[in-house]
């Protein structure tokens, strides 16, 4: 009998739980379809690219600029930490620039080269400088949102998890949050293949998992998941839930379609999607 690396899987079987590639067979056709609504979104709507944050390389924003008051949305990309680049998610902002919200994505290093101690940091720095220069971008800084898809939506978990006061600012940045198909339990992540490029040790994965530092304070969160995915990723998203209304923290759990974890970004598009429809609400568009 084969052993077992993680509850009662065995390593091929929970690679294979997460192995995006291998479970998802459209995977490079779906991200190249949206390659059209990439280039739509750029060019049909005012936008900076590449604003920086802060001066290690992938410290860069691209902000779609609000009307004045605007709700803010920060979207965090996925790739495992390890690949991918806000450029790939540029449709993500389209129907929410339309509804009038100022839409940030954001980059940070990668796997192998920083750790996942510094992408946490990174992705910290960079709801700072959103809250301190709403104003300049059309926003306001009371009403900031995140959103994020994979490693996005672990990012988003650890943006809640953060005491902001340490940073100088007030204890509420983050106003309301959908994490999609997130990754809030690294454990499993560290004994899976993945870790070849991670390099995460145990006491970095504990730092570096929501479900083990729920903050003080939570804003209206879904946590949110295709309905197609694996079933180690609703898994991640239906623990976490449930540590968060343990916790007391207004939490709900949906599971959109029957999409699985590659096309299920594209509902960010759709504007009567239910992942859509619980941003629109969170924002007050």
């Amino acid at each position: 009998m084969a052993k077992t690396v993680y509850g009662n899987y065995t390593q091929e079987d929970l690679d294979l739980e997460y192995d995006m590639r291998r479970r998802c067979p459209h995977f490079a056709e779906t991200f190249a379809a949206m390659d059209v609504h990439n280039k739509r979104t750029i060019s049909n709507f005012d936008c900076q690219l590449n604003v920086e944050f802060g001066k290690k390389p992938g410290e860069k924003l691209d902000i779609w600029p609000g009307r004045g008051g605007s709700p803010i949305l920060l979207f965090i990309h996925g790739g495992y930490w390890k690949a991918f680049d806000k450029d790939m998610f540029s449709f993500i902002a389209e129907r929410f620039v339309e509804a009038g919200a100022c839409v940030i994505l954001n980059n940070y290093d990668l796997c192998p080269n920083v750790t996942m101690d510094e992408i946490t940091r990174q992705n910290r720095a960079a709801m700072a400088w959103i809250y301190k220069n709403a104003s300049s971008i059309g926003g306001d800084s009371g009403r900031i949102h995140v959103t994020g898809h994979s490693a996005g939506g672990h990012l988003t978990g650890m943006l809640m998890a953060t005491e902001w006061e340490k940073y100088g600012l007030p204890f509420d940045v983050v106003n309301g949050a959908v994490p999609l198909s997130g990754l809030f339990d690294l454990e499993p992540l560290r004994v899976s293949y993945l870790n070849a490029d991670l390099h995460m040790d145990e006491a970095e994965t504990r730092r570096n998992s929501p479900i083990h530092n729920l903050p003080k304070w939570m804003p209206p969160t879904v946590v949110a998941v295709g309905g197609g995915e694996t079933d180690e990723f609703r898994r991640q998203s239906r623990i976490y839930t449930d540590a968060c209304r343990m916790a007391g923290f207004d939490v709900s759990y949906l599971e959109v379609g029957n999409f699985d974890h590659v096309n299920v970004a594209g509902q960010y598009r759709n504007k009567l999607s239910p992942l859509t429809a619980a941003l629109f609400s969170q924002m007050g568009l």
